[in-house]
């Protein structure tokens, strides 16, 4: 599996700073979490799965085109939420197909964003987000800066959960990141919470560099009980363009990784 850097030479030569933020699931608490992200102006990708909206609690049709409308990005999130390297062929088929084409007939847009259901997949499940016509795909892979990645194993910063210390070791050490785990190590033990610890990558992307990720789940906050965090993490990445940081969605951040790909390979060919 292809890994970035915490921050790469490339982003650095050529600093750009980017906040993007991304949720996961159909949960009706998602519209809680995009009134505050809209109360700070901040972007935000919902990676919804399909096979139950309407139902319960989980968002409907009308609330995810009144997401749309408000500005923020809908992704897809499978069917099921079945994890999709476990699936035979068919069955991954459709789980990822379906669903993007459920949300293209509610939304009447493309959808190119694609979220793995916590974030396992192989080759296979790779190649069939990339037939069903997504442009990218987001993972669970935390502690990343990089605005440079593969495009369908999009990473991400950090996670709106209170993780345990060796929750953030353990993310690294299974992807075999232990560049990034040297390189983060000081903040992960000196970080005291994961608002600490996203506070501080923060304070690093702005000085050095990088897209700052921030990500989770709305139904998550609210059994937590964790939204005062949440606000306060919110309120201190937003508001920063003076300093130049550029705020995102998913699908924009994934045409800007493509672009800084292709400018880095064109490079390397002329090297």
């Amino acid at each position: 599996m292809a890994t970035a850097p915490l921050n790469s030479n490339a982003d650095s030569a050529n600093k750009m700073i980017v906040v993007t933020t991304s949720w996961d699931d159909d949960h009706r608490s998602n519209l809680k979490l995009a009134e505050l992200l809209a109360a700070r102006g901040l972007p935000g990708t919902f990676y919804v799965n399909t096979g139950r909206l309407g139902e319960h609690s989980a968002l409907s049709p009308t609330e995810l085109r009144g997401l749309l409308d408000a500005g923020f990005e809908i992704g897809a999130h499978t069917v099921t939420h079945h994890v999709l390297s476990r699936l035979n062929l068919r069955d991954l088929a459709r789980e990822v197909v379906e669903c993007k084409n459920v949300l293209e007939e509610i939304l009447g847009e493309e959808v190119t964003s694609f979220a793995y259901p916590k974030g396992r997949y192989n080759t296979e499940v790779i190649a069939q987000v990339k037939a069903a016509g997504y442009h990218g795909a987001r993972g669970v892979r935390l502690l990343s800066l990089s605005c440079t990645f593969p495009q369908f194993e999009m990473p991400t910063t950090i996670q709106a959960y209170p993780h345990r210390k060796t929750g953030y070791v353990k993310n690294l050490v299974r992807r075999y990141e232990l560049g990034s785990l040297l390189r983060s190590s000081l903040l992960i033990g000196t970080s005291k919470s994961w608002l600490e610890l996203g506070k501080a990558l923060f304070d690093r992307a702005v000085r050095d560099g990088g897209a700052w990720h921030l990500w989770g789940h709305a139904w998550e906050t609210e059994r937590i009980g964790g939204w005062l965090e949440l606000e306060e993490m919110l309120d201190y990445v937003s508001g920063r363009q003076s300093q130049g940081v550029q705020y995102l969605t998913n699908a924009e951040l994934f045409e800007l990784a493509r672009s800084r790909n292709v400018t880095a390979a064109a490079r390397e060919s002329h090297a």
